[in-house]
């Protein structure tokens, strides 16, 4: 039996009206397959929440942060609502106790991936069920104060895409360019590869959910890999 989703949501300050959609929130998609009365899974909640949380984010950062470059305030979205953020803070929640999950699925702890897909559906039930504001009230606990407390410290986030160019022309090398070398679907997401490129040589890759995610991430890679560019 799981533990009560009412405390849950009443424990985190969301004011719920219609229960269902937190139950499909919290349903894996083993549950789903295994359960006799078809239970929804939270794979659409999950795409409809990534996209909120984007927005949320990404408006705060635009609004709040004006003097930012495109570069930096892509880089700081994307460390705030990638896996690792997003399953840190899902179990922080204690997401764990809620999952609804399949027998097999159940033998062990949910993945980070879970507890990401979980975050991202909990944002789209709150939002359907009581709107934006009451969305942003949780985004704004759970992710918006930590980000605005590691913005006081400027080097925790750097635009690295811009970084790598600055130590390539100092040394009057070329331009960088990037390419994405693979593209993949998992779940709702797409997930890229991209590669960055220095007179022919391959400087480094990175991974992301978008290209320009991948790119900086790529350029990240590439910095790390070079001592004369640290």
């Amino acid at each position: 039996m799981k533990n009560s989703f009412e405390d849950f949501l009443l424990k985190n300050s969301i004011k719920f009206k219609n229960i269902n959609y937190y139950h499909i929130a919290f349903t894996h998609m083993s549950f789903s397959h295994e359960s006799k009365d078809n239970a929804e899974s939270y794979e659409r909640l999950e795409f409809l929440g990534d996209s909120i949380l984007g927005y949320i984010v990404g408006e705060y950062i635009f609004k709040n942060f004006k003097n930012l470059p495109p570069g930096e305030m892509t880089l700081i979205r994307s460390k705030h609502v990638d896996k690792t953020n997003l399953s840190k803070i899902g179990k922080k929640l204690q997401f764990e106790k809620y999952i609804y999950r399949g027998l097999g699925e159940q033998k062990n702890q949910p993945s980070d991936s879970v507890y990401e897909d979980v975050f991202e559906s909990l944002i789209a039930a709150i939002y359907l069920d009581i709107g934006l504001k009451a969305t942003k009230k949780f985004v704004t606990k759970n992710i918006l104060i930590d980000l605005k407390r590691n913005l006081k410290e400027k080097s925790t986030f750097k635009d690295y895409k811009t970084r790598l160019q600055e130590n390539l022309q100092a040394d009057g090398g070329n331009t960088a360019f990037y390419q994405v070398i693979k593209q993949k679907r998992e779940g709702n997401k797409n997930i890229f590869t991209v590669a960055v490129f220095h007179d022919n040589n391959k400087l480094g890759e990175g991974i992301g959910n978008s290209k320009k995610e991948a790119e900086q991430k790529a350029a990240k890679n590439a910095i790390s890999k070079r001592v004369d560019l640290k």
